[in-house]
C-alpha cells in the first residue's frame, strides 16, 4: 500500500486521513487502485436526501482527503437547517 506524503506539496499521508477522519470513517486503498473511504454509520435517509454519502471515493489519498471534508462540511449545514422538534 503506498500513501502520499505530506513533504510540502499539499497532499495527505494515510495516517492523517485516518486521524482526521477514522471516527466516522474507515479508510482502504482500492484494489484497482485508489482509495475509498465507508462511514462506520450508515447515512440516515434525511442526511441521504440531502446529498450525504456511505461512501466516498479518490484516485488519490489528497482527493479523498478533499472529498471527506465536502462531506464534513455538508454535514454541519445539513444538521445546522434541520427541522428542530420541541419535546412535548
Amino acid at each position: 500500500m503506498s500513501a502520499e506524503s505530506s513533504h510540502g506539496n499539499g497532499a495527505v499521508t494515510l495516517a492523517e486521513l485516518r486521524t482526521r477522519h477514522g471516527r466516522a470513517w474507515i479508510v482502504s486503498d482500492a484494489v484497482g487502485g485508489g482509495w475509498y473511504a465507508v462511514r462506520r454509520v450508515m447515512v440516515s435517509a434525511h442526511g441521504s436526501a440531502h446529498g450525504l454519502s456511505d461512501v466516498r471515493c479518490g484516485a488519490t489519498l489528497g482527493e479523498l482527503a478533499r472529498n471527506l471534508e465536502a462531506e464534513t462540511r455538508l454535514e454541519g449545514q445539513i444538521w445546522m437547517r434541520a427541522p428542530s422538534q420541541r419535546a412535548s
